[in-house]
């Protein structure tokens, strides 16, 4: 480091300093101002919108309850297509989905838990619609396709439900052997091994040899 004798130096040096970069500390004080009160903007509409979500998806739930309109399932997936980047959306979703099941509208369904198996950013949110989606696969009696969303890896606090719906798709795939050994697994994972639905699945199975 260049060391400074005298005060006239230290002047000299100090202008130098300004005029080689003077422009540079200006321009990144302006930038750094800009980006402060942008930041604060971007955080102010950020919340706005998020209210705004918040206020029409409350009034959705409050017509739901309200109402049994053969509408409801379009209005809520309309709010998932205009809101797609938001977690009320997934919520939504979850609603549009099980509206669309009473109606068995499956088609329906199966595009609502889609959405949120494809966007939802927590595991548990994701494993939850891919649980469903397989549900509605089954009633759509499309084994193939339940099987293969089961496939992908859940959290351990969804391995037991996992399984008991891979049995079921294997057993309606006509693959006994298997949807046995699914429902094994499904007892073995469970917290509530005495769960009487699985009991009676197993018991069904009690002729077969699990593969």
């Amino acid at each position: 480091m260049e060391i400074y004798n005298t005060e006239e130096q230290q002047v000299e040096a100090i202008k130098r300093f300004w005029k080689e970069n003077g422009l540079a500390i200006a321009a990144g004080v302006v930038l750094g101002l800009g980006g402060l009160y942008g930041w604060r903007y971007y955080q102010s509409s950020q919340l706005e919108k998020t209210m705004t979500q918040s206020q029409a998806y409350s009034q959705l739930l409050e017509k739901a309850q309200a109402d049994d309109s053969t509408e409801l399932a379009q209005q809520f997936q309309s709010f998932v297509d205009t809101n797609a980047d938001s977690s009320y959306a997934m919520l939504a979703a979850f609603v549009a989905a099980k509206e669309a099941v009473e109606k068995k509208d499956y088609a329906a369904a199966v595009k609502s838990l889609n959405f949120v198996v494809s966007s939802a950013k927590q595991p548990e949110m994701k494993a939850l619609a891919q649980l469903r989606l397989a549900r509605v696969q089954l009633e759509q009696k499309d084994h193939a396709a339940a099987l293969s969303t089961l496939a992908a890896a859940l959290p351990e606090a969804f391995k037991a439900q996992q399984e008991e719906l891979k049995g079921d798709a294997l057993l309606q795939a006509g693959e006994a052997a298997k949807a046995k050994t699914a429902y094994l697994a499904a007892q073995s994972a469970s917290k509530d091994s005495q769960s009487p639905i699985l009991k009676v699945k197993l018991d069904e199975l009690a002729h077969v040899t699990a593969a």
